[in-house]
C-alpha cells in the first residue's frame, strides 16, 4: 500500500521493480500476476503498454485495482490462471512464488502465458539472507535453487540483483524536493561496498527465447527515518541492557550481603546456644 508505506525503505524495494519491468512494457500485452493494491500495474500503463491485466486471489484487492486505478483486473489463483496460452507479451510476477504452495505449477503457468518472444520477469528474497521469519511465507528460495526452477522452464535466464544500501547523495533543490518515486534523478552514483552474486536480497531473472534486450538498471531511494528509528531503539535497547546489568549486579552485591550476615551470626554465642532449642522445633516439625 504505497500510501501506508510511503518514503519507507519497502515502498522504494518495489518501486524499483516496477520502474525496471516498465522499461520492457511499451506497445507489449502485459500481465501482473500478483498485482496487490495496482500502483505497479498503473505503472506499467503509463508506460505505453497495448494491453494490462492485473490478477490477484483476493476479490476485494482486484475491485480496488478497478476502482482506484481504473485499470482491468480479474481474480485468479497462478497456479491455474484462466488465460490463454501465449497470450502476453510480457508478464511480472513480484514478490510472489515464496507465497504459493506448488511453486512449480505456478511457474509452469507463467511459462504457458508468455507468447513466444515474450518475457517473464519474476523476483523473490533470497533466503540466505531474510533477515526476520515472514509467516506468509510458504517456501524462500535459495539462489541456486530458485535460478535451476527457472532455468528448466525457459531458454534463456537474465539474472539481475536487488540490494539496499545507504546512500549519501548531493542534489540541487529540485533534487531535494523529488517525492514518491516517479521523478528521475540526474545523479552520478557509486558504490564503496560490493555484493556478489548469491548475497543479494532479492533475486530478480528476465527469462525467455531471448533476454539480450536494453535494460537500464535502475534503484529508488527511500527517506533515511527507518534508520534513525533503528538507531533510536538500539540506543533504548542498549541503555535498558545497562540498567538491567546494573540491577543484576545489585541484586548480587544484596546477596553477599545477606551470605555475609548470615556467617555472621552463625559466629555469634547466641547463635550456638540457641542451637538446641532450633533443634527441637526442627524435630517436631518432621513429626
Amino acid at each position: 500500500m504505497p500510501d501506508h508505506w510511503r518514503g519507507q525503505l519497502v515502498h522504494a524495494e518495489h518501486l524499483a521493480r516496477y520502474r525496471l519491468a516498465s522499461q520492457l512494457a511499451e506497445g507489449r500485452r502485459v500481465l501482473d500476476v500478483a498485482c496487490g493494491e495496482g500502483y505497479g500495474t498503473a505503472l506499467l500503463a503509463a508506460a505505453g503498454a497495448e494491453q494490462v491485466l492485473g490478477v490477484d486471489a483476493d476479490p476485494a484487492t482486484v475491485a480496488h485495482v478497478r476502482d482506484h486505478h481504473g485499470l482491468d483486473a480479474q481474480v485468479g489463483d497462478i497456479r491455474s490462471l484462466d488465460l490463454a496460452d501465449g497470450a502476453f507479451d510480457l508478464v511480472v510476477s513480484f514478490e510472489t512464488i515464496e507465497h504459493v504452495q506448488e511453486p512449480e505449477r505456478a511457474l509452469d503457468e507463467l511459462a504457458r502465458v508468455r507468447a513466444k518472444g515474450g518475457h517473464l520477469l519474476i523476483s523473490t528474497p533470497n533466503a540466505a539472507e531474510s533477515l526476520v521469519h515472514n509467516d506468509f511465507h510458504v517456501h524462500e528460495f535459495g539462489h541456486d535453487e530458485f535460478v535451476e526452477l527457472l532455468r528448466e522452464r525457459f531458454g534463456a535466464v537474465r539474472l539481475l540483483y536487488q540490494h539496499n544500501w545507504l546512500t549519501s547523495a548531493i542534489l540541487d533543490e529540485a533534487g531535494m524536493e523529488a517525492d514518491g518515486g516517479s521523478e528521475e534523478l540526474d545523479l552520478g552514483l557509486t558504490k564503496v561496498r560490493g555484493v556478489g552474486p548469491g548475497h543479494e536480497l532479492y533475486l530478480l531473472a528476465l527469462c525467455g527465447d531471448e533476454t539480450d534486450v536494453p535494460l537500464e538498471l535502475t534503484g529508488v531511494m527511500a527517506g533515511t527515518d527507518e534508520a534513525h528509528l533503528l538507531a533510536h531503539r538500539l540506543d533504548d535497547a542498549l541503555r535498558t541492557q545497562t540498567r538491567l546489568n546494573q540491577d543484576a549486579l545489585d541484586a548480587h552485591r544484596r546477596f553477599e550481603e545477606i551470605q555475609e550476615t548470615a556467617r555472621w551470626m552463625r559466629s555469634t554465642w547466641s547463635w550456638r546456644l540457641t542451637k538446641p532449642f532450633r533443634l527441637h522445633n526442627k524435630l517436631r516439625r518432621s513429626r
